[in-house]
């Protein structure tokens, strides 16, 4: 492939790099003639998306080439903030610009340098911002108020090791989604999924969707199964009482010797321990005794009473399999979820029969077990203030199967890593712990916001504004920093914040109610944003930089993170990168290096760079980790880690296989383990999370002692339970129906609704910039097809033109998208669609204290708009 990269923008070529305008980050070819990107086209040398891309792809060279885009500093001359302000901007020179960031950061860094917050979820990225932050000498350098889920990174750490989870395609045979639209067009891996549920249908897979809105893996499945919002937790509790106590379809050897189902549990709700050793006992068959857990040949009891030294106590199955009998019988489950018992038992016996408990198969010489079912989920499901355990309990589900990390079943992204830089383990209690973290950072925690939750981290008083210290078991916390900054003095903080940077990070549209985060924003006294264009949460800033467009800068690299964003199971090891096609317009450049110059101008460049050996592990090379008193070009740090992933990889020369014609190194996964790690570590999943017992104490303890008498620890329970959401628990006479939100597979979070390309599509469809409503629900209200119509509930009110459909469960409302943006540089996305976080609360008491999830649940009233 001849590439004429560096011929001065003259020629006609293909140039390869990643898109990243999802998570996927599709390797692409990028067409360059005379300057100018011209076409987009999928890399067919890629193992990931095999030379496939969506429609985001192309339609990003539209963004580069808006005319409303970015390319000299602004400076905001009107000091009033609020929504739909007018910042009055006056253009400045770059000189200027930087001169006047590094004097603000400067005086704030004299003072108390924790007062600064580095907003950015520049997610590929978040090295460079987080040394910054280091550098700097604030702990508030991850602050991103995005939505995917704290219970969700938390529930499957504990169970799978990992980050993320996606079902084995290659093996499974009935599939459950809920929540989710896995496979069809979003999700971590979206082109891959898509052509590995493709293969699975045509294989014969069965799919079933449990989800409000017959979205687009609705409508295409065997069965869509329309649930009240927010009761997923509860239909699977129910589906577990059907399993363990109706048809007693359960992996009992799985839980015996993969789980801590046989660990005895006593009176107080904790493990019965060895007095010497410490270990959690188990009841052993064979000697009718209690013995260690890890005793070599026991046969230990998942049910049953026992006493030990006097102490009555039971395996954790027992307790399980009592506590789900009494508090979910099927006619409960119904009466919460809609879903009839019928069609609950159903499907729970079809997902258990495809399972395929006790079979096994021949891989790479070794038997693995076999498990073709698998239950999978996403956003739907976390998006609630009970949200980890409406997690925790659908991957119940999948444990009491026997199917975690092993082919059919559901597998972590990757709990077993590249090289063997990091391991899932058990720790001294048999469980599920990882030192992902630890080993791909050098020592440190990669990221603020992604952490291992168990074993559980250390209770304090709060000393970042995401308040990590009293979230101790959560293992993802990006957004209740949004709390702290509004209001530090309720959380103890011993400062009041009042500088943020602020780069791909909309806030104001994206997270709950627009005007909290207004109000948040203007308490702090400086800003300075790093953008493309001026979007929602922008329009506060006091400077604005250009950004450059990912097609004309360089990555830190990889563009697809192992440990999270890149296929489990069968394949290769893939590392991506992300490498310029055409120049920025004059004087733009990467914010990366952008913020590199501020750091030397603050002195703090070489603190900069010894972070940034740490996180992207660097400083396990000396000749490659980065000088001290150097400032490096992102292309420097770039070839520097580059040469570090071929130096694991094996290469000699390390770099061989990666040049500016071929931005992607790929190794086979050298052992099946690494493809499949369930039957191989010697690791335990949690069906009873006793951790949370002596956690829940001890955050008590420190809330209170704090006078946060308010700090909620009744969640920190061993035993799955659903709790209904506080709107649930509403009068639902004025306000009588649900508002639910569903993803658009062209849609790219925010960004994408300003692009012409993708606008003509949503044009197009009949959902898009519309609002669903249920026809016999309609009918009702006398609201017809196209009507326009009020949306209100108790936060805030929206209009939008209705379509009626039989397609979503009576009882909702749904909006499409993250739509109604209202900026004033947004020529193509302004007032189209309709804006649901504008009627969401962002209040307190819709965080569940156990991982700081917020509630994206309200209840609203429909009204015709008679006034349009």
């Amino acid at each position: 492939m001849k590439n004429d990269k560096h011929q001065d923008g003259a020629g006609d070529s293909w140039i390869p790099t990643s898109c990243t305008g999802c998570f996927n980050a599709c390797a692409i070819l990028a067409r360059r003639n005379d300057g100018k990107i011209v076409d987009i086209k999928g890399d067919r040398r890629a193992p990931s998306s095999k030379g496939k891309i969506c429609g985001k792809s192309k339609a990003r060279i539209a963004d580069m080439y808006n005319p409303k885009r970015l390319t000299v500093p602004l400076r905001r001359t009107n000091p009033e903030k609020g929504i739909g302000v007018d910042p009055m901007w006056k253009e400045i020179g770059w000189e200027e610009a930087i001169d006047v960031v590094t004097s603000k950061l400067a005086q704030v860094r004299k003072e108390d340098p924790r007062k600064l917050v580095v907003a950015s979820f520049d997610i590929h990225n978040y090295t460079a911002p987080q040394s910054f932050g280091v550098a700097f000498g604030t702990p508030n350098y991850e602050f991103y108020p995005v939505s995917c889920g704290n219970g969700l990174h938390t529930a499957f750490f504990l169970t799978l090791g990992a980050l993320n989870a996606e079902v084995d395609l290659d093996h499974c045979n009935y599939i459950l989604l809920a929540g989710s639209q896995y496979g069809h067009g979003v999700n971590n891996n979206t082109l891959e999924a898509i052509q590995g549920m493709a293969d699975a249908r045509r294989r014969g897979a069965k799919l079933v969707v449990i989800d409000p809105v017959c979205s687009y893996a609705a409508a295409k499945a065997d069965e869509w199964v329309p649930i009240r919002p927010g009761t997923d937790g509860a239909l699977a509790l129910g589906m577990v009482n059907v399993l363990i106590n109706n048809l007693g379809l359960f992996d009992r050897e799985y839980l015996k010797g993969k789980t801590n189902a046989p660990y005895l549990i006593d009176g107080s709700g904790k493990y019965v321990r060895h007095p010497d050793t410490g270990k959690p006992l188990v009841w052993d068959g064979k000697e009718n005794r209690a013995v260690e857990f890890d005793s070599g040949s026991c046969d230990p009891a998942i049910e049953g009473n026992f006493e030990v030294v006097g102490v009555a106590c039971q395996p954790a199955f027992q307790l399980l399999r009592e506590h789900i009998r009494e508090h979910y019988p099927l006619e409960k489950v119904e009466a919460i979820t809609t879903v009839p018992r019928a069609t609950i038992a159903r499907i729970t016996k079809e997902l258990a029969e495809a399972a395929r408990i006790g079979s096994t198969i021949e891989m790479e010489g070794k038997t693995l077990p076999l498990r073709p079912a698998a239950v999978e989920f996403k956003r739907g499901v976390t998006h609630h203030k009970n949200g980890f355990f409406n997690c925790f309990s659908l991957m119940l589900l999948n444990t009491l199967l026997g199917n975690l990390n092993v082919p059919g079943g559901i597998l972590g992204t990757n709990p077993h890593g590249p090289f063997g830089i990091w391991r899932t383990h058990g720790d001294k209690d048999g469980m599920i712990t990882t030192n992902l973290y630890q080993a791909t950072s050098g020592g440190r925690d990669s990221m603020v916001a992604f952490m291992s939750p168990y074993p559980p981290n250390p209770v304090s008083e709060p000393k970042s504004l995401n308040l990590r210290d009293l979230f101790p078991v959560s293992g993802f916390l990006p957004g209740t920093a949004a709390f702290a900054i509004h209001d530090p003095e309720k959380f103890n903080i011993p400062y009041r914040p009042e500088a943020m940077i602020l780069c791909r990070t909309n806030m104001v549209l994206t997270n709950n109610s627009p005007q909290f985060q207004a109000d948040m924003l203007r308490k702090l006294k400086f800003i300075v944003a790093f953008a493309l264009k001026v979007d929602e949460t922008v329009e506060f800033a006091d400077i604005v930089i250009p950004d450059a467009h990912d097609f004309e800068k360089y990555w830190a690299f990889p563009a697809n993170l192992p440990a999270g964003f890149q296929k489990p199971g069968l394949g290769d090891w893939y590392f991506q990168t992300v490498q310029p096609v055409v120049e920025p317009p004059p004087g733009v450049r990467n914010w990366i290096e952008v913020l590199m110059d501020i750091a030397e101008r603050l002195g703090i460049l070489g603190e900069f760079n010894a972070e940034m050996n740490r996180m992207t592990g660097l400083v396990l090379n000396d000749g490659l980790a980065l000088k001290p008193d150097v400032k490096y070009s992102m292309k420097e740090i770039r070839d520097r880690t580059v040469l570090l992933v071929g130096a694991m990889c094996g290469e000699d020369p390390a770099a061989a296989r990666f040049t500016e014609e071929h931005t992607f190194l790929q190794g086979p996964k050298k052992t099946i383990e690494e493809s499949y790690p369930g039957a191989f570590y010697d690791a335990r999943a949690p069906i009873y999370l006793e951790h949370l017992i002596d956690v829940g104490e001890e955050v008590r303890k420190v809330t209170r002692r704090l006078g946060m008498d308010w700090w909620d620890t009744s969640h920190y329970n061993p035993l799955a339970e659903w709790r209904p959401c506080p709107v649930h628990e509403e009068d639902g006479k004025e306000y009588d129906l649900y508002v639910v939100n569903s993803r658009l597979p062209l849609h790219g979070q925010s960004y994408t609704a300003d692009n012409p390309w993708v606008d003509d599509i949503c044009k197009r469809t009949r959902m898009d910039y519309n609002v669903a409503m249920h026809k016999g629900t309609a009918i009702r209200k006398g609201i017809k097809d196209g009507d326009l119509v009020w949306i209100e509930s108790r936060a805030g009110k929206v209009n939008g033109r209705v379509r009626l459909t039989e397609g979503i469960h009576p009882e909702c409302v749904g909006i499409f998208g993250v739509l109604g943006q209202w900026a004033k540089d947004k020529v193509i996305a302004r007032g189209k669609g309709t804006h649901i976080n504008s009627l969401l609360k962002h209040d307190w008491s819709m965080v569940g204290t156990l991982t700081g999830q917020l509630d994206f649940c309200a209840r609203v009233k429909v009204s015709r708009d008679t006034g349009s």
